[in-house]
């Protein structure tokens, strides 16, 4: 095995044994075992093994393999990743979409794209979207226009 396959082989142990939180403390372990490596490498290495980084109580987000997180989202009717948004709150003029975690960039692009005026532009973290939107628009009115155009969010904001 290259030493790229050795190097994913062992972040794969690593995350299936241990919640690790950072790169950083990834690093530290892998230099450990042996593969000094810089954070770009790793941050490639982890997006080729489709790492994703969930909630956990004790260290707020940890990394996970998808496989062992894949379950929790069988149950999404369809495959739409508007089926993962769970709530929406809103403060003057910002609305904040919350969604299963990894899913908010992909729902932050459907909300850029389907191209409603009332939208000034969208932030996307991990699970949460920041949603500025114009001054003109009461909550309510937005919500409504919102579920027009994207009626897979009916009972889930």
């Amino acid at each position: 095995m290259s030493e790229k396959g050795d190097r994913q082989k062992v972040i794969q142990e690593i995350l299936e044994s241990s919640k690790i939180s950072s790169q950083g403390e990834l690093l530290s372990i892998l230099e450990s075992r042996g593969f000094a490596t810089t954070q770009a490498t790793l941050s490639r290495d982890l997006s080729a093994l489709k790492i994703i980084k969930i909630p956990d109580d004790e260290k707020g987000y940890i990394y996970k393999i998808p496989r062992e997180f894949q379950p929790s989202y069988n149950n999404l009717e369809g495959s739409s990743p508007l089926h993962t948004c769970r709530s929406v709150a809103f403060s003057h003029n910002l609305a904040v979409l919350k969604c299963l975690p990894s899913f908010a960039p992909s729902v932050a692009m459907i909300l850029d794209r389907v191209g409603m005026r009332e939208i000034v532009g969208t932030i996307a973290g991990d699970d949460t979207i920041l949603i500025i939107l114009a001054e003109n628009i009461s909550h309510e009115r937005f919500k409504e226009l919102l579920l027009e155009r994207l009626p897979e969010l009916r009972g889930r904001i």
